[in-house]
């Protein structure tokens, strides 16, 4: 089992605050986590290069919360499902959209465009956050509405850095002679990390797009429906620089970790 020892992972966080007892319990729960038939006590002990006495009294405060159960027979400790509970107290669609409202607010009055969070649904892309431009006149999607994905550049950044699964499952959808074309849309996207193209519902607005990631993969996109306005102070690529370092930002704020994730390269401006 190619498990960090506790003795490396204390040298990695070198010159980092470290609660003992906190980082020796999280060692516990992630070892586990990849331990589905469950480990004993010694066990523990060995794959985290710790002494009984550092683990013994935090794997039996874990048992007694609930969050690790014992086998009576074997004497395995094995993960409950108390963590998958407290997670799912919070809906994630909740989440990103608490998260995201600042962070589209500031993009607004940053660029003076407007901007809107898009997910997946199903073959659609439900707007799930917007806000309008903070000048008089501008164009605008309104949270709620439901788009086709191949008229929305939301559904294709989502798709680009979506499993080759779903990619396969939506294209199949498509004509035959579009396959390829949309294959090398999805790879082009993903090698930019945005989508700059006309809008395919309105004219004048070019749709300006980038992606958001979790700890797992993609979960949304940033869409700012760009208008040229007389007098404006931004321009179209200094919007979407703002974009992408918003959907960092964002991204970040959901558990993506830049330097663990193979999409890191599509969110650097």
């Amino acid at each position: 089992m190619a498990t960090q020892s506790g003795s490396e992972k204390s040298e990695t966080k070198k010159g980092k605050s470290s609660v003992p007892a906190v980082e020796k319990a999280l060692d516990v729960l992630e070892l586990l986590a990849e331990s589905p038939d469950g480990l004993t006590m010694n066990e523990i002990v060995d794959a985290l290069g710790r002494t009984m006495g550092e683990i013994y009294r935090v794997v039996v405060y874990l048992n007694d919360r609930e969050y690790l159960s014992q086998d009576a027979n074997t004497g395995r400790y094995a993960l409950t499902l108390r963590m998958f509970e407290l997670s799912h107290r919070h809906d994630p669609t909740e989440r990103l959209i608490q998260a995201s409202l600042p962070i589209l607010e500031r993009v607004a009055a940053q660029t003076n465009q407007s901007c809107h969070l898009g997910v997946l649904n199903r073959a659609n892309v439900l707007v799930i956050n917007s806000v309008h431009s903070p000048l008089p006149a501008g164009y605008s999607v309104r949270t709620g509405a439901l788009f086709p994905v191949e008229q929305t550049s939301s559904g294709h950044v989502i798709l680009a850095f979506s499993s080759e699964e779903t990619q396969d499952r939506y294209i199949a959808r498509m004509p035959q002679d579009t396959h390829a074309a949309t294959r090398a849309q999805f790879e082009r996207i993903r090698q930019t990390g945005f989508e700059d193209t006309s809008s395919k519902m309105i004219q004048g607005v070019r749709n300006l797009c980038v992606p958001v990631f979790d700890a797992r993969g993609i979960v949304a996109a940033i869409t700012s429906g760009f208008i040229g306005q007389m007098g404006a102070s931004i321009s179209a690529e200094d919007t979407l620089d703002v974009l992408r370092r918003s959907s960092l930002e964002l991204s970040q704020s959901l558990g993506f970790r830049p330097t663990e994730s193979p999409f890191s390269q599509a969110l650097t401006p």
